[in-house]
């Protein structure tokens, strides 16, 4: 079954090993502090953490058999309706003995390796991510205000800055911005994650970018096509009324050809003529010829008053 980006991300994490023990220790207290730890075995056990996948199971047990003095262990369980097995990291230290060893731990990490090593504790015990191609979000679902509150401050160190809603399970501290949370993945060590969300993100602007130019370049021959026939349909009326000798040789090749290519363009006209002329001389020409449609029309197919102030033709 083809894992999820979110599962991918969080598979990905369980593999960095931080280099320093301080680091580690933080990774193991945010584990624990926003986990699932719970006192729930019959023989005075301590659950310290559940999962079903088994990347997150082997994290946590090697960081609790290097910092906990106690035993600890994995064990498997299966669940009716569920494919998967469940995954309990287990001690026999007492919850309060447990919960005594994270309050001597209760301050948030002093330096910023640790800091991210504490948050990236936290992203896999309490975190997920939408897909790159797909609305950005990235969140961790929190069991109370105060831990909420403490993660939060410890993202606004890290440059992070998050929102916070109430929900029904709980507090959900979320990012909506697609650079923060290409930060927050690459502070946690998630770094195939980040390139492929870079990739997505740079192939979701190009095709952006392409779409405009395609609906720009689609709006420009449209209204060049709508102009063209409108040229060429009043052409076609000052013909007919008038007679192609009305025209003065100048406006006669321009309308000649506007009446054969209406789709053309002002350049396209212009490379035609002999000798060839620039758009502005052949929107001079056009721009005559509506001024003589005008004009016949508004004198009732007469034909222009002899005082009539019309432009001269270029030659």
């Amino acid at each position: 079954m083809a894992l999820s980006f979110s599962l991918q991300t969080k598979e990905e994490l369980a593999r960095v090993k931080a280099r320093r023990p301080c680091c580690r220790e933080a990774e193991l207290v945010a584990f624990l502090r926003l986990g699932n730890l719970e006192a729930g075995t019959p023989a005075g056990e301590t659950i310290l953490f559940i999962t079903t996948h088994p990347a997150l199971a082997r994290k946590f047990y090697s960081l609790a058999r290097e910092f906990l003095a106690a035993p600890v262990q994995v064990r498997s369980s299966r669940r009716q309706g569920r494919s998967r097995p469940v995954l309990k990291v287990i001690t026999p230290a007492s919850l309060a003995d447990i919960q005594a060893w994270l309050q001597a731990r209760a301050q948030v990490p002093e330096y910023p390796c640790c800091q991210a090593a504490f948050l990236r504790g936290a992203f896999l015990a309490t975190g997920s991510v939408n897909k790159p191609s797909g609305t950005h979000h990235l969140e961790f679902l929190l069991p109370d205000a105060e831990r909420a509150g403490q993660v939060q401050s410890l993202m606004q160190l890290l440059e992070l800055e998050s929102r916070l809603s109430r929900r029904q399970r709980g507090y959900v501290l979320y990012l909506k911005d697609s650079e923060q949370i290409i930060r927050a993945l690459s502070l946690m060590g998630a770094h195939s994650a980040v390139l492929a969300y870079e990739n997505t993100l740079v192939y979701k602007d190009m095709r952006n970018r392409v779409n405009r130019l395609v609906n720009c370049e689609t709006a420009n021959l449209s209204k060049t096509v709508e102009t063209g026939l409108r040229q060429a349909e009043n052409i076609r009326y000052l013909v007919t009324t008038m007679g192609w000798g009305f025209l003065p040789p100048g406006l006669q090749e321009i309308a000649a050809l506007r009446l054969q290519h209406p789709e053309a363009s002002l350049k396209e006209l212009g490379e035609m003529l002999h000798p060839p002329v620039g758009k502005s001389g052949v929107n001079h020409r056009l721009r005559r010829l509506e001024l003589l449609v005008r004009q016949v029309r508004n004198r009732g197919g007469m034909g222009p008053a002899p005082d009539d102030d019309l432009p001269r033709s270029r030659p």
